[in-house]
């Protein structure tokens, strides 16, 4: 646990990996219990809706020793009390939320099958707790267009972008980069952003879709109602 980073983190091979569902949890509640004699505080399991211990029997049993969290419950805000165990986190505000709840701790998360977790692994300097599996590598994206967007970042990433002049800036930048020949895709944009630490999930997946439809020839346009060229 660093300056920059306020929780220590781990992850799992999840359902988008090759390992057993049952394996994959054991591992991960096994962590929960280690870190938690660590950190000598309670943990909690964080999933997108509590009713999702039904769907696996060690889940149900886990439930009778940690309490389980989700961004749907009446009050899921305990932030830095203890290790956090993400199971399958689907969207950035259930990743986000188990964020929050670790601080001062420990997270480990195991991916589902709607989000990899990739670009928190990556962002994190996660350490994977099962041997052989490593996440996958980053796309290239050329120096220019890293630089481009580190600066789209630096301006307005802490707004999502919206801020005032953000939302320009941002359009200017995917624009000269979507008209170089090699262009990256949506997702490696999207996905840089993640990575950078710089936006949350959904500036990041703000400016994909802002990127998204000027590939596709969209014009869009600033608060004043003006084309952004």
């Amino acid at each position: 646990m660093g300056k920059s980073q306020p929780y220590e983190a781990a992850w799992v091979p999840g359902l988008g990996h090759e390992i057993d569902r049952d394996e994959s949890l054991k591992v991960g509640f096994r962590w929960l219990a280690e870190t938690e004699r660590k950190y000598g505080v309670v943990g909690v399991v964080v999933m997108y809706a509590k009713g999702m211990v039904r769907n696996a029997p060690l889940l149900e049993q886990a439930a009778g020793r940690w309490q389980f969290v989700s961004t749907r419950s009446s009050s899921p805000s305990r932030r830095g009390r203890g290790p956090v165990l993400a199971i399958w986190p689907p969207d950035d505000r259930t990743l986000e939320l188990a964020e929050q709840l670790a601080v001062g701790s420990a997270l480990c998360v195991i991916p589902g099958s709607l989000n990899d977790g990739t670009a928190w692994i990556r962002r994190t300097n996660a350490r994977c707790l099962v041997d052989g599996f490593a996440a996958p590598d980053a796309a290239v994206l050329a120096d220019e267009i890293s630089k481009s967007l580190d600066h789209m970042l630096f301006f307005g990433g802490h707004n999502g972008f919206l801020g005032g002049g953000e939302k320009e800036d941002a359009i200017r930048r995917l624009i000269a980069i979507s008209r170089r020949p090699d262009a990256p895709s949506q997702e490696a944009i999207e996905e840089y952003l993640r990575a950078s630490g710089k936006t949350d999930g959904d500036g990041a997946r703000r400016a994909g879709k802002w990127y998204e439809e000027i590939l596709e020839g969209k014009r869009h346009r600033d608060y004043t109602g003006r084309t952004i060229r």
